[in-house]
């Protein structure tokens, strides 16, 4: 036995825009174990203060999109003016995007985006602050998701659907709603090890379940804190050389906690 329905008003408008912004055939994914030893000394340093590993991969993404320009832009695309070919947009500061759960009855399709604008001058307790706000945070107390679900269930939908496509053709209108070129999200509270995706970003960052696993120091295998940090991207944006070395920058900063408390200056990590 089996039901048919037509689905709720969010799950038509997350189908309609799944379906027109994503083209697995465009992206790659890199996948790397990073070992968490040193940020968990930090983090048991801080005790209750103690930032969020969410918190830790948007600052180290955050300083790593500084250090590389070169990956901090998207493709601006043409459909809607078919005349007109697509154009690189090139965003100037580090914003990023984080997913943010949410629950509504009948509905297990939808996650809110918010923005943290220039997280690269942003101090890592200050976007561990605002990510627990984030968490905290409904219809009442959050702007950004309030419009997000009028969108997505305001009538007619047709109109509405047809406008939630506006940030991909209007620079504006991404750097509105949308951010800059990269967003992060992760399952990983739920024990998924890696998340391998695609996602209406140019770059999208996610890391799995942090746990420990056997790992090689000076030749003898040792237990220490781990987990899978994913990166998925636009090949149209980065070749692979490139997107490695914009890898290799996040994670250095993930193993390297101290960089991401004071934060490196231009002249010790110059632009690329």
């Amino acid at each position: 036995m089996h039901t048919i329905y037509r689905g709720n008003a969010v799950h038509n408008s997350m189908r309609s825009m799944v379906e027109f912004e994503l083209d697995y055939s465009q992206t790659v994914t890199l996948v790397s174990e990073v070992d968490l030893s040193e940020i968990e000394k930090l983090r048991n340093q801080l005790g209750a203060e103690r930032p969020s590993y969410t918190a830790l991969v948007v600052r180290a993404l955050a300083l790593a999109l500084r250090d590389f320009p070169y990956a901090n832009q998207r493709i601006l695309r043409g459909r809607f003016f078919p005349l007109l070919k697509s154009r690189i947009q090139k965003f100037d500061r580090s914003d990023i995007t984080v997913a943010t759960e949410r629950d509504l009855p009948g509905v297990t399709n939808v996650a809110s985006v918010d923005i943290l604008r220039s997280a690269e001058d942003l101090s890592l307790p200050a976007i561990n602050s605002i990510l627990r706000k984030l968490a905290q945070s409904d219809e009442s107390t959050n702007e950004n998701w309030r419009k997000q679900k009028f969108f997505m269930t305001a009538r007619p939908r047709w109109l509405f659907r047809f406008l939630s496509k506006f940030p991909n053709w209007f620079p504006k209108a991404w750097a509105d709603y949308r951010g800059g070129a990269a967003v992060v999200s992760s399952p990983a509270k739920y024990g998924a090890d890696t998340l391998v995706t695609s996602w209406a970003w140019p770059i999208g960052v996610s890391f799995g379940f942090v746990k420990e696993r056997p790992v090689v120091r000076n030749g003898k295998v040792v237990a220490c804190p781990t987990f899978n940090l994913i990166l998925n991207f636009d090949r149209r944006i980065m070749a692979g050389a490139q997107a490695g070395r914009f890898f290799a920058r996040i994670k250095e900063y993930l193993e390297n906690p101290h960089l991401l408390t004071s934060g490196l200056g231009e002249c010790d990590h110059p632009r690329k």
